[in-house]
């Protein structure tokens, strides 16, 4: 056929690599002005979704079509598009890949110039969904572990202060992905990352998600308060502190009854890790609240662990 003709035996791979880079040079030319429907940017999306390897090799033209898409003057049809490209891209590409290597090279840039500016908040039902579909290509990138530790310290403090704001986001798809990227965070950082300081100033909010309208979300958010717990340290000072476990512990055991039995045993599981920082001053606790309780099956568990503790 004509391909072979041209171009003698060669695989589509190939044929990328030939011109996957001119191609997008062509696209970025136009792309100021693209809007959800112009046909230029779906060639972009299935060059992108197909180039394959090639695709690291293009990365800062793409990387560069991608922020000037989702800057948030632009129309929000148009960046919701771009987010969700942006996550199919995340998500596929081979994390062995050089494109997955090139995309871990822009990790930081993605989550400080085109994710976190479009979960700051705006009025609007349009605008919640633009911030659903950032928080969401934000999700990709992390379970696709592009985002390393030394890169998570330079957008740390910007990038946790968003996840805090979102997680009282009115939509529930955008607070239970923010939770699950707020879990995922904190295990990337650790100990390293987040000291007692950093810690204090995101549980209340946390925790104020045990009474959310969506049980998944609720179950969410517990395994994400193990992972705090996880991260204070063993010389953790707990009489300087006490009032932050005071607050934690009192608002574990108001849900430790709650009338969903899988929210008692996943706030249970909290209780398990969140005992060991002071077993004592928990069991104090617990022999404070137990009597109101409708059963005291998970508090006699509790005391059971930690009585002697």
């Amino acid at each position: 056929n004509r391909i072979n003709a041209e171009y003698g035996d060669v695989t589509i791979e190939g044929l990328y690599e030939r011109h996957a880079a001119s191609l997008v040079e062509l696209l970025s030319g136009q792309h100021k002005d693209w809007t959800r429907h112009s046909p230029d940017q779906n060639l972009f999306g299935e060059l992108l979704l197909r180039s394959g390897p090639t695709c690291g090799e293009i990365m800062p033209a793409v990387y560069q079509i991608f922020k000037d898409c989702t800057a948030t003057e632009k129309d929000p049809e148009l960046r919701m598009t771009m987010f969700t490209l942006l996550g199919r891209l995340l998500r596929d590409t081979p994390v062995t890949s050089e494109a997955s290597k090139q995309l871990s090279l822009f990790s930081v840039p993605i989550i400080t110039e085109i994710v976190t500016p479009n979960l700051e908040w705006r009025a609007g039902r349009t605008a919640g969904t633009v911030r659903c579909a950032a928080i969401s290509s934000l999700w990709a990138l992390l379970k696709s572990n592009l985002l390393s530790r030394d890169a998570l310290k330079q957008v740390q403090e910007k990038l946790v202060a968003q996840l805090v704001s979102n997680l009282d986001d009115d939509n529930c798809a955008t607070r239970l992905v923010c939770c699950n990227c707020f879990n995922f965070v904190l295990q990337t950082g650790g100990k390293e990352c987040f000291g007692p300081d950093e810690l204090h100033k995101v549980y209340v909010e946390l925790l104020k998600r045990l009474d959310d309208s969506s049980d998944e979300l609720r179950v969410a958010v517990t395994s994400t308060l193990k992972t705090f717990f996880s991260l204070l340290p063993e010389d953790y000072n707990r009489e300087l502190y006490k009032a932050h476990l005071q607050f934690l512990y009192r608002g574990l055991l108001i849900h430790l009854d709650d009338p969903n039995q899988a929210i008692q045993e996943a706030v249970y599981d909290v209780l398990c890790e969140a005992g060991r920082v002071w077993p004592s001053y928990l069991c104090e606790h617990i022999e404070n609240v137990k009597h109101k309780h409708r059963s005291s099956l998970y508090c006699d568990k509790l005391l059971a662990a930690f009585k002697d503790s």
